[in-house]
Protein backbone atom coordinates (compact mmCIF):
# COMPACT_ATOMS: atom_id res chain seq x y z
CA UNK A 1 0.00 0.00 0.00
CA UNK A 2 1.33 3.42 -0.93
CA UNK A 3 0.91 5.09 2.43
CA UNK A 4 3.41 6.10 5.07
CA UNK A 5 3.04 6.22 8.83
CA UNK A 6 4.23 9.31 10.68
CA UNK A 7 4.38 10.11 14.37
CA UNK A 8 4.54 13.55 15.94
CA UNK A 9 5.49 13.56 19.63
CA UNK A 10 4.69 16.94 21.22
CA UNK A 11 6.63 17.46 24.44
CA UNK A 12 5.87 20.15 26.98
CA UNK A 13 2.49 21.35 25.65
CA UNK A 14 0.09 22.95 28.09
CA UNK A 15 -2.51 20.15 27.84
CA UNK A 16 -2.30 17.14 30.19
CA UNK A 17 -0.03 14.32 29.01
CA UNK A 18 -1.55 12.30 26.21
CA UNK A 19 -4.07 15.04 25.40
CA UNK A 20 -4.34 17.98 23.02
CA UNK A 21 -6.97 20.67 22.67
CA UNK A 22 -9.28 20.33 19.72
CA UNK A 23 -8.24 23.82 18.60
CA UNK A 24 -4.55 22.91 18.49
CA UNK A 25 -5.29 19.58 16.78
CA UNK A 26 -7.44 21.28 14.14
CA UNK A 27 -4.92 24.04 13.43
CA UNK A 28 -1.92 21.71 13.27
CA UNK A 29 -3.77 19.14 11.19
CA UNK A 30 -5.13 21.76 8.80
CA UNK A 31 -1.69 23.31 8.20
CA UNK A 32 -0.01 19.91 7.75
CA UNK A 33 -2.72 18.76 5.33
CA UNK A 34 -2.38 21.99 3.37
CA UNK A 35 1.39 21.40 3.13
CA UNK A 36 0.92 17.83 1.87
CA UNK A 37 -1.73 18.90 -0.64
CA UNK A 38 0.46 21.67 -2.06
CA UNK A 39 3.44 19.33 -2.29
CA UNK A 40 1.25 16.87 -4.22
CA UNK A 41 0.05 19.61 -6.56
CA UNK A 42 3.64 20.63 -7.25
CA UNK A 43 4.71 17.03 -7.87
CA UNK A 44 1.76 16.48 -10.21
CA UNK A 45 2.38 19.74 -12.06
CA UNK A 46 -1.00 21.07 -10.96
CA UNK A 47 -0.06 24.24 -9.07
CA UNK A 48 -1.00 26.52 -11.93
CA UNK A 49 -4.45 27.44 -13.21
CA UNK A 50 -6.84 24.64 -14.05
CA UNK A 51 -8.55 21.76 -12.28
CA UNK A 52 -6.58 19.70 -9.78
CA UNK A 53 -6.29 16.01 -10.80
CA UNK A 54 -8.36 13.71 -8.55
CA UNK A 55 -5.36 11.57 -7.60
CA UNK A 56 -3.67 14.57 -5.97
CA UNK A 57 -6.15 14.50 -3.10
CA UNK A 58 -5.71 10.75 -2.65
CA UNK A 59 -1.92 10.73 -2.49
CA UNK A 60 -1.78 13.69 -0.10
CA UNK A 61 -4.55 12.74 2.29
CA UNK A 62 -3.47 12.67 5.94
CA UNK A 63 -5.44 10.57 8.43
CA UNK A 64 -5.21 10.65 12.22
CA UNK A 65 -4.95 7.01 13.28
CA UNK A 66 -4.44 7.47 17.02
CA UNK A 67 -3.20 9.59 19.92
CA UNK A 68 -0.54 7.98 22.12
CA UNK A 69 -0.10 8.19 25.88
CA UNK A 70 2.72 9.87 27.80
CA UNK A 71 3.77 12.91 25.86
CA UNK A 72 1.04 13.77 23.39
CA UNK A 73 1.70 11.61 20.31
CA UNK A 74 -0.19 12.08 17.04
CA UNK A 75 -0.16 8.95 14.90
CA UNK A 76 -0.70 9.78 11.23
CA UNK A 77 -1.01 7.95 7.92
CA UNK A 78 -0.28 9.74 4.65
CA UNK A 79 -1.17 8.65 1.12
CA UNK A 80 -3.45 6.40 -0.90
CA UNK A 81 -3.88 3.06 0.90
CA UNK A 82 -5.41 1.43 -2.18
CA UNK A 83 -2.45 2.16 -4.48
CA UNK A 84 0.45 -0.18 -5.23
CA UNK A 85 3.82 0.69 -3.59
CA UNK A 86 5.61 2.03 -6.66
CA UNK A 87 9.03 3.68 -6.02
CA UNK A 88 9.24 7.20 -7.44
CA UNK A 89 5.49 7.33 -7.96
CA UNK A 90 3.82 10.64 -7.20
CA UNK A 91 2.64 9.28 -3.85
CA UNK A 92 6.13 8.09 -2.90
CA UNK A 93 7.66 11.47 -3.82
CA UNK A 94 5.03 13.35 -1.78
CA UNK A 95 5.79 11.25 1.32
CA UNK A 96 9.56 11.70 0.93
CA UNK A 97 9.21 15.45 0.49
CA UNK A 98 7.04 15.64 3.57
CA UNK A 99 9.83 13.88 5.47
CA UNK A 100 12.33 16.41 4.09
CA UNK A 101 10.04 19.22 5.24
CA UNK A 102 10.35 18.12 8.89
CA UNK A 103 14.15 18.26 8.58
CA UNK A 104 13.99 21.70 6.99
CA UNK A 105 11.72 22.94 9.78
CA UNK A 106 14.17 21.74 12.43
CA UNK A 107 17.16 23.43 10.72
CA UNK A 108 15.34 26.62 9.65
CA UNK A 109 16.53 26.02 6.08
CA UNK A 110 14.08 26.58 3.20
CA UNK A 111 13.68 23.71 0.79
CA UNK A 112 15.22 24.21 -2.65
CA UNK A 113 12.39 22.37 -4.41
CA UNK A 114 9.53 24.01 -2.52
CA UNK A 115 7.35 26.49 -4.37
CA UNK A 116 6.29 29.70 -2.59
CA UNK A 117 2.86 28.18 -1.88
CA UNK A 118 4.43 25.08 -0.28
CA UNK A 119 6.78 27.25 1.79
CA UNK A 120 3.97 29.43 3.04
CA UNK A 121 1.95 26.43 4.18
CA UNK A 122 4.99 25.08 6.06
CA UNK A 123 5.21 28.48 7.74
CA UNK A 124 1.62 28.09 8.92
CA UNK A 125 2.44 24.70 10.42
CA UNK A 126 5.47 26.18 12.23
CA UNK A 127 3.35 29.03 13.60
CA UNK A 128 0.78 26.58 14.98
CA UNK A 129 3.53 24.46 16.58
CA UNK A 130 4.56 27.56 18.50
CA UNK A 131 1.02 28.33 19.69
CA UNK A 132 0.64 24.82 21.19
CA UNK A 133 3.33 25.76 23.73
CA UNK A 134 5.35 22.64 22.89
CA UNK A 135 9.03 22.69 23.86
CA UNK A 136 10.08 19.95 21.45
CA UNK A 137 8.49 17.98 18.65
CA UNK A 138 9.90 14.62 17.57
CA UNK A 139 8.79 13.66 14.07
CA UNK A 140 9.31 9.97 13.23
CA UNK A 141 8.60 7.77 10.23
CA UNK A 142 9.60 4.37 8.89
CA UNK A 143 9.59 0.96 10.58
CA UNK A 144 12.21 -1.02 12.49
CA UNK A 145 15.76 -0.48 11.26
CA UNK A 146 14.54 2.09 8.72
CA UNK A 147 12.92 4.30 11.36
CA UNK A 148 14.04 7.93 11.29
CA UNK A 149 13.46 10.64 13.89
CA UNK A 150 13.83 14.39 13.58
CA UNK A 151 13.95 16.51 16.74
CA UNK A 152 12.47 20.00 16.39
CA UNK A 153 13.32 22.56 19.10
CA UNK A 154 10.26 24.79 18.91
CA UNK A 155 11.84 27.80 20.65
CA UNK A 156 14.52 27.94 17.93
CA UNK A 157 12.12 27.97 14.98
CA UNK A 158 11.93 30.96 12.67
CA UNK A 159 8.60 31.05 10.85
CA UNK A 160 9.56 34.19 8.89
CA UNK A 161 11.90 32.23 6.58
CA UNK A 162 8.85 30.49 5.12
CA UNK A 163 6.98 33.69 4.28
CA UNK A 164 8.08 33.76 0.65
CA UNK A 165 6.73 36.06 -2.02
CA UNK A 166 4.95 34.32 -4.85
CA UNK A 167 7.16 34.07 -7.94
CA UNK A 168 4.35 35.13 -10.23
CA UNK A 169 2.76 38.55 -10.16
CA UNK A 170 -0.12 38.44 -7.72
CA UNK A 171 -3.44 40.12 -8.13
CA UNK A 172 -5.73 40.32 -5.13
CA UNK A 173 -9.35 40.53 -6.19
CA UNK A 174 -12.84 40.21 -4.74
CA UNK A 175 -15.76 38.46 -6.40
CA UNK A 176 -19.36 38.16 -5.27
CA UNK A 177 -21.78 35.33 -5.85
CA UNK A 178 -23.50 32.34 -4.31
CA UNK A 179 -21.41 29.74 -2.48
CA UNK A 180 -22.79 26.55 -3.99
CA UNK A 181 -20.14 23.81 -3.95
CA UNK A 182 -18.00 22.79 -0.99
CA UNK A 183 -15.30 20.19 -0.23
CA UNK A 184 -14.21 20.86 3.36
CA UNK A 185 -11.63 18.05 3.35
CA UNK A 186 -9.82 19.52 0.34
CA UNK A 187 -10.46 23.13 1.50
CA UNK A 188 -12.07 23.75 -1.89
CA UNK A 189 -15.21 25.84 -2.48
CA UNK A 190 -16.94 27.31 -5.52
CA UNK A 191 -18.73 30.58 -6.15
CA UNK A 192 -21.14 31.20 -9.03
CA UNK A 193 -21.11 34.88 -9.89
CA UNK A 194 -24.01 36.98 -11.12
CA UNK A 195 -23.37 36.24 -14.80
CA UNK A 196 -23.14 32.46 -14.33
CA UNK A 197 -19.35 31.94 -14.13
CA UNK A 198 -18.12 29.19 -11.79
CA UNK A 199 -15.01 30.29 -9.87
CA UNK A 200 -13.05 27.75 -7.81
CA UNK A 201 -11.83 28.81 -4.36
CA UNK A 202 -8.70 26.91 -3.27
CA UNK A 203 -7.26 26.64 0.27
CA UNK A 204 -9.97 28.72 1.93
CA UNK A 205 -8.52 30.48 4.97
CA UNK A 206 -11.21 30.04 7.67
CA UNK A 207 -13.09 26.80 7.06
CA UNK A 208 -15.38 27.09 10.09
CA UNK A 209 -16.60 30.55 9.12
CA UNK A 210 -16.89 29.61 5.45
CA UNK A 211 -18.95 26.50 6.19
CA UNK A 212 -21.69 28.69 7.70
CA UNK A 213 -21.99 30.61 4.43
CA UNK A 214 -22.92 27.66 2.20
CA UNK A 215 -25.85 28.56 -0.03
CA UNK A 216 -25.57 32.28 0.70
CA UNK A 217 -24.21 35.23 -1.23
CA UNK A 218 -20.59 35.90 -0.29
CA UNK A 219 -17.63 38.11 -1.09
CA UNK A 220 -14.47 36.05 -1.79
CA UNK A 221 -11.17 37.95 -1.58
CA UNK A 222 -7.84 36.34 -2.47
CA UNK A 223 -5.11 35.81 -5.09
CA UNK A 224 -6.41 35.49 -8.64
CA UNK A 225 -5.16 32.82 -11.01
CA UNK A 226 -5.95 33.39 -14.68
CA UNK A 227 -5.43 31.72 -18.03
CA UNK A 228 -5.57 33.98 -21.07
CA UNK A 229 -7.20 36.68 -18.94
CA UNK A 230 -9.96 34.33 -17.80
CA UNK A 231 -10.33 34.04 -14.02
CA UNK A 232 -10.07 30.35 -13.12
CA UNK A 233 -9.68 30.30 -9.38
CA UNK A 234 -8.86 32.31 -6.27
CA UNK A 235 -6.16 31.03 -3.90
CA UNK A 236 -6.30 31.44 -0.09
CA UNK A 237 -9.49 33.48 -0.14
CA UNK A 238 -11.33 34.86 2.84
CA UNK A 239 -15.13 34.61 2.66
CA UNK A 240 -17.56 37.11 4.12
CA UNK A 241 -21.31 37.41 3.83
CA UNK A 242 -22.43 39.97 1.28
CA UNK A 243 -24.47 42.71 2.94
CA UNK A 244 -27.13 43.97 0.55
CA UNK A 245 -28.27 47.60 0.77
CA UNK A 246 -31.44 48.00 2.83
CA UNK A 247 -33.34 49.55 -0.07
CA UNK A 248 -32.75 46.38 -2.13
CA UNK A 249 -35.00 44.41 0.18
CA UNK A 250 -38.46 43.88 -1.34
CA UNK A 251 -41.36 45.48 0.55
CA UNK A 252 -44.26 43.20 1.49
CA UNK A 253 -47.17 43.74 -0.86
CA UNK A 254 -49.52 44.74 1.93
CA UNK A 255 -47.41 47.75 2.91
CA UNK A 256 -46.77 49.16 -0.56
CA UNK A 257 -48.43 52.54 -0.69
CA UNK A 258 -50.16 53.63 -3.89
CA UNK A 259 -48.75 56.86 -5.15
CA UNK A 260 -50.37 59.50 -7.37
CA UNK A 261 -54.07 59.89 -8.25
CA UNK A 262 -56.30 58.61 -11.00
CA UNK A 263 -56.33 60.98 -13.96
CA UNK A 264 -59.24 63.39 -13.88
CA UNK A 265 -61.81 62.89 -16.62
CA UNK A 266 -60.98 59.21 -17.19
CA UNK A 267 -58.70 57.75 -19.82
CA UNK A 268 -58.97 58.96 -23.38
CA UNK A 269 -60.56 56.35 -25.67
CA UNK A 270 -61.85 54.15 -22.82
CA UNK A 271 -65.57 54.38 -22.06
CA UNK A 272 -67.32 53.80 -18.71
CA UNK A 273 -68.82 50.51 -19.93
CA UNK A 274 -65.33 49.18 -20.70
CA UNK A 275 -64.08 50.27 -17.28
CA UNK A 276 -67.00 48.52 -15.55
CA UNK A 277 -66.38 45.36 -17.57
CA UNK A 278 -62.69 45.38 -16.65
CA UNK A 279 -63.42 45.86 -12.93
CA UNK A 280 -65.99 43.05 -13.00
CA UNK A 281 -63.42 40.77 -14.59
CA UNK A 282 -60.72 41.33 -11.98
CA UNK A 283 -63.24 40.91 -9.12
CA UNK A 284 -64.40 37.50 -10.38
Amino acid sequence: MTSRNFELRLEGISSPKGQITLRDLTELGSALQLTATRIARQVAGAEGPGRTPNHVDRISEIRLTGIGEGSTVLELSVGDEAALPMPDSDGDIVARRLEEAFGAIASNEPLSWASPLVSRSIGKFVAHLETTGAERVVASWGDGFTAVSQVIAVSELDETIWDMTLERQTEVISVTGRLDKVDLRARRFRVRDDVGHDISLEDVVDLDAAAHLIGRRVVATGIAERAEEKLLRIVEPTLTSEDLPADWTAHPLDVIQAEGVMPAGGIAGVGEDEVEAFLAEIRS
